[in-house]
């Protein structure tokens, strides 16, 4: 089949609310405990709009009142949180995630890891999960201080043989398609809004779909004018 498929992770690839849900609550009760916050509930759905989000812009928009210093605290706690989490065995792909990216790659596609996360969290979860092995490349946000997942995708394309196309769950991994003028499998599963897939040259509910789509994809222009 050939071409690059870039797949975005958290929504995509990992259901990082195993993980992410009960380290942010953790972390909020004690931002409630030291005075920084107000308590309150979450529900699953509003933390889980959260991921995708580099921390700094998460912060900025969840909370924006509140200091640098202490916001990369609780940032740093959370990240804590989730790696204990993950050691103990917490963490969990979407089923058929693995199986679906080992398809792809012996049908001849490379595929790259392009993810908001940090360059530890990256390395923990490919290890954890078995997945190093099966990207060509693997980028972060923290490989590119300050840039957008779209620009990290042009610094790094040419890297990568054509056609290109990615995949993910959030407006993040859209506007990279669209950026980019290649094809996007968006991923109702994860935790974008319809909205945040309304350009997606097809839609999967299941991880497994994106073997499909990506084969249906390939080498075709995109749909959109």
């Amino acid at each position: 089949m050939g071409g690059t498929v870039f797949f975005d992770y958290d929504g995509t690839l990992h259901n990082s609310m195993h993980l992410y849900g009960p380290a942010f609550r953790r972390v909020y009760a004690a931002l409630v405990t030291d005075g920084w916050a107000a308590p309150r509930t979450f529900s699953d759905e509003e933390i889980a709009s959260w991921l995708g989000y580099s921390p700094a812009a998460m912060w900025a928009s969840f909370m924006p009142e509140l200091p640098e210093a202490i916001w990369q605290r609780a940032s740093a706690a959370i990240g804590e949180e989730m790696r204990r989490l993950l050691a103990a065995g917490a963490g969990r792909l979407y089923p058929g995630a693995k199986a679906m990216l080992e398809s792809l790659r012996e049908e001849g596609c490379t595929l790259v890891f392009l993810s908001n996360c940090s360059g530890s969290y990256r390395d923990e979860h490919l290890a954890a999960f078995g997945l190093g092995g099966l990207f060509t490349g693997a980028w972060c946000a923290e490989d590119f201080e300050g840039l957008e997942k779209w620009q990290i995708y042009r610094q790094i394309c040419a890297r990568y043989p054509k056609p290109h196309l990615m995949v993910g769950d959030r407006h993040h991994d859209q506007e990279v398609a669209v950026r980019g003028n290649i094809p996007f499998v968006g991923c109702t599963y994860g935790f974008g809004t319809a909205d945040e897939l309304s350009r997606a040259d097809v839609l999967v509910s299941t991880a497994p779909e994106i073997a499909g789509a990506v084969r249906a994809l390939t080498g075709k222009p995109r749909g959109h004018p």
